[in-house]
């Protein structure tokens, strides 16, 4: 079992400006030094990460300067945060090419898991047979990814069109990929986490463990979700899995958020 840290709640979240015109070069990115986000988060304890796909891309034309920044450290790069639309049928072939962009230079780093969010809500709102679309679409990502021997999942989050329980329930009617548990966008969705942890629990890939309060997301164990509960019933479940540690969006000092999550998970995960 791996507990890893997601580096994006070091810097803010930009996106790629050539994707504005070319949706094979759509991606996230977070701005920061990556090195010194690597050595903060290493410093404190964890030796997994998760990055947002730009900050993995970026080193594609020279993928040894990552992996040596990770050796230097003593870590991995356990999973990568990838997005789509998957919707529109058009750009359909462009998401690919980009999956596969981003599944080449993830197996040479040594990469266990994809995180994939996505879904776009189109400007008349959400159509039925999106549904179907965004399943369809995320299959064939899921196809891309293990063709290069790693797992994908479907991450549900927050300003997409699997946000709430029941759009959940749609979308994972319609495809075979695994799922990616993201405990506080769960619960800002209006979903009880453990609720939906125990419905989905044969197809979760990994977990993402976050909190959330009045503001936001939040360090472990300053929130108001009941992670306790999920990780009790995780340990009944035997369950054998990685975990990902993420607290984005906040408002504090970044390396205090990360230590403060990594002191809560000492005796239960730690």
């Amino acid at each position: 079992m791996r507990i890893g840290y997601m580096t994006n709640g070091f810097g803010p979240l930009v996106g790629d400006g050539a994707g504005v015109t070319s949706v094979k070069d759509i991606r996230y990115l977070t701005m920061g030094n990556d090195e010194e986000i690597l050595k903060s988060i290493t410093e404190v304890g964890f030796r997994s990460i998760e990055v947002l796909e730009g900050n993995l891309t970026k080193y594609s034309n020279d993928l040894s300067v990552l992996k040596d920044m990770l050796q230097k450290y003593s870590a991995e790069m356990m999973s990568v945060c990838v997005g789509a639309n998957f919707i529109y049928q058009d750009a359909l072939e462009d998401e690919m090419y980009h999956m596969e962009t981003v599944a080449k230079a993830a197996k040479e780093v040594g990469v266990t898991y994809i995180g994939i969010c996505g879904g776009a809500i189109r400007g008349k709102g959400i159509q039925e047979e999106d549904y179907t679309l965004l399943g369809k679409g995320l299959d064939m990502a899921g196809h891309v990814f293990a063709e290069y021997g790693l797992k994908a999942s479907y991450h549900p989050h927050l300003g997409s069109m699997a946000e709430a329980p029941e759009q959940i329930d749609k979308l994972f009617a319609r495809t075979s990929i695994d799922i990616c548990p993201d405990l506080a966008h769960l619960a800002a969705g209006g979903g009880d986490p453990l609720e939906i942890v125990k419905k989905y629990y044969d197809r979760i890939s990994f977990v993402h463990l976050k909190d959330l309060d009045e503001n936001g997301f939040a360090p472990l164990g300053t929130g108001s979700i009941d992670i306790n509960g999920v990780l009790d019933f995780l340990k009944q479940k035997d369950y054998n899995g990685d975990y990902l540690v993420e607290v984005d969006g906040y408002a504090g000092d970044p390396v205090s958020a990360c230590r403060t999550s990594y002191e809560f998970l000492k005796g239960k995960l730690i």
